[in-house]
């Protein structure tokens, strides 16, 4: 049977306004998992470096209420305990998303804009952004879909590797967990780099290169619907904590009432041996799924067709990885309170053999390399991409036919 703790406790304060007081919760939580998989040094030996990888993406919009990144006191309480076993060096590593690509911003920045990097510094942690830092060229000799991944030198230089997900859903994953978290250990541009229907067998590869030697999921607010960056907060108020990265998942997928042959990720690392993702296999220890689980929403507005009367998507052989670039740019242009400011259609065509509209649109947008064999093609706008990334750029598509009165 494979291990996994599950600890709820009530945490007071929130992730912007803290005290001890809720670093000492979640540290108490924190040494319960550890109890729950064997003791301390039985999990983590005797490491003098360790790396920690959380979730930070992007800075999020304060509508979203904790719900996007990993919670600053779990990576505080976390430095503090390896400290207390004689850790003498943490690092809190994490790389650039490809929105901060965009907006030309680095890990450092999120970092540092979130209240993470401030907080990581004074609990004596140091911080490194991957995209600043080497890789190393990890050939695969059992690739699937590639050869070699190019993985952080302090990833392979440290002793231990501790990864500290945020527990949410996904709007094209179903979840994101341990195992998508990885996503973040790609440099920028291989993060672009099959961000389409061959992603589970990417995050595959990545897992043979990097594999997680402990999980920690934050599960203290979680988030829900439009996620990985637009989501709902849910308090849960709980950790998940297992050395089995697919057991991991498997479990918090539960968590959230999704069965681990829902999610493509979990089960395509199930069936290759990563993990254990049979849930009769897993041993529980601690509290009970049945006690804190919670039906959460699912990111089921991944296909933006009909979400809001001005926005004409007319798609072809597309897939979820694309018109979802589409349905997270309205969601975000939602948050920011811009949507309501769209007066006049806008007409984006997606995927290849979309239909040619009967109605002559003006404002029109192609979206998407699969997109290129359309009739209207070298017509209008054109975002590149298989699929384009980020979203950022078909929002302000968007935003330059907002009304502005």
């Amino acid at each position: 049977m494979v291990p996994v703790s599950i600890i709820q406790k009530e945490v007071p304060e929130s992730p912007e306004l803290y005290s001890s007081k809720s670093i000492l919760v979640i540290q108490d939580m924190l040494m319960e998992t550890f109890m729950n998989l064997g003791g301390f040094h039985e999990v983590v030996g005797r490491p003098k470096s360790v790396i920690i990888k959380p979730n930070l993406v992007e800075v999020p919009f304060h509508t979203t209420g904790g719900s996007v990144l990993t919670d600053p006191r779990v990576l505080v309480a976390l430095i503090h305990l390896l400290k207390d076993h004689g850790v003498a060096d943490i690092i809190v590593a994490e790389g650039k998303s490809v929105n901060l690509k965009h907006i030309h911003s680095s890990a450092i920045d999120a970092f540092n804009k979130s209240g993470i990097g401030h907080a990581v510094r004074k609990a004596g942690g140091r911080l490194v952004g991957w995209d600043e830092e080497p890789f190393v060229d990890v050939p695969l000799p059992d690739g699937e879909v590639l050869a070699s991944v190019k993985v952080p030198k302090s990833i392979l230089d440290s002793e231990y590797f501790i990864n500290v997900p945020k527990l949410k859903t996904h709007c094209q994953t179903e979840v994101t967990l341990a195992i998508k978290s990885m996503q973040g250990v790609f440099g920028v541009d291989d993060k672009i780099l099959l961000h389409n229907e061959a992603f589970p067998w990417k995050m595959m590869d990545m897992l043979k290169a990097a594999l997680p030697d402990l999980n920690i999921v934050d599960g203290i607010i979680c988030g829900e619907g439009y996620g990985p960056i637009y989501t709902e907060p849910v308090k849960l108020n709980v950790i998940v904590g297992s050395k089995d990265v697919v057991a991991t998942d498997a479990v918090c997928g539960k968590l959230m009432d999704i069965d681990p042959i829902e999610v493509p990720i979990t089960r395509l690392a199930m069936v290759q041996g990563i993990g254990e993702g049979e849930l009769s296999k897993i041993e529980i220890i601690g509290d009970s799924i049945e006690k804190v689980a919670k039906r959460f929403k699912r990111a089921n507005l991944w296909n933006p067709i009909g979400l809001h009367k001005h926005i004409k998507v007319f798609a072809g052989c597309a897939c979820r990885f694309e018109l979802a670039q589409i349905g997270a740019a309205v969601r975000r242009l939602e948050l920011d309170g811009k949507l309501h400011l769209l007066k006049q259609d806008v007409c984006l065509i997606v995927g290849s053999k979309a239909p040619v509209p009967v109605k002559n649109y003006e404002n029109v947008v192609i979206v998407g390399d699969d997109a290129m064999d359309h009739p209207w093609y070298g017509k209008f706008q054109f975002i590149p991409g298989c699929p384009p990334l980020p979203s950022v750029q078909i929002v302000h598509a968007i935003e330059q036919y907002l009304d502005k009165n």
